[in-house]
């Protein structure tokens, strides 16, 4: 997969909260080192897309999570790991990417649901694969994952253990968006599916 802009960004909007929080929790982590680690992961990565993708960026995180991980594995436990997603869900830069924005946008639904059947989106063998369905009236929408492009890169990196820490990044920005997440398999718990459940706030 191409490193690009959005690669590159993904470094640069969470190193202040990443840096702050390894400091405290396991000093002397390099973050010139995680982020050598993050390009080697990016480019073992198959392309699913590219910037056509919507829901890519959070690729981009994971694998930068994991390639800070894979820095040092003897001491960044998962405790640790734990602890660092949490860190970057509570950093300024994720609430202002997330607080009060629109989820049930007709732009947003219109695009989920034309992806769920869209044929170069499922081309893609490690992409997401979903289906999605929605309700405007109250707002809310279901959907369901058979297929997770970031559980296909963690297990690729021998990190999928990984996987239900990342998870709880859904419930973080879904909370900040104003909408309430209701999930109960997970891919990345060893179940056949995610089912995406969000209700949103009546306007």
């Amino acid at each position: 997969m191409k490193y690009g802009v959005m690669g590159a960004m993904i470094p640069l909007l969470v190193k202040k909260p990443v840096a702050a929080y390894l400091d405290r929790a396991v000093p002397g982590i390099s973050l010139s080192d995680a982020k050598k680690e993050y390009k080697a992961i990016i480019a073992r990565q198959p392309e699913i897309g590219g910037s056509k993708n919507n829901l890519i960026m959070g690729l981009y995180t994971a694998a930068y999570l994991i390639g800070v991980y894979k820095t040092d594995q003897s001491r960044i436990s998962e405790e640790v790991f734990d602890g660092l997603v949490k860190a970057v869900c509570a950093s300024d830069i994720f609430i202002r990417l997330n607080k009060g924005r629109e989820f049930f946008t007709e732009k947003n639904i219109s695009t989920r649901n034309r992806l769920q059947n869209d044929p170069e989106f499922n081309s893609y063998p490690e992409n997401w694969k979903y289906t999605f369905s929605y309700d405007m009236s109250v707002p809310e929408c279901t959907i369901t994952y058979t297929k997770c492009a970031i559980c296909e890169m963690a297990r690729r990196e021998n990190c999928f253990h990984l996987i239900k820490y990342l998870c709880t990044t859904d419930f973080a920005q879904q909370e900040l968006m104003g909408n309430t997440l209701i999930r109960t398999k997970t891919i990345g718990n060893g179940d056949d599916i995610c089912d995406f459940h969000i209700i949103g706030t009546r306007k």
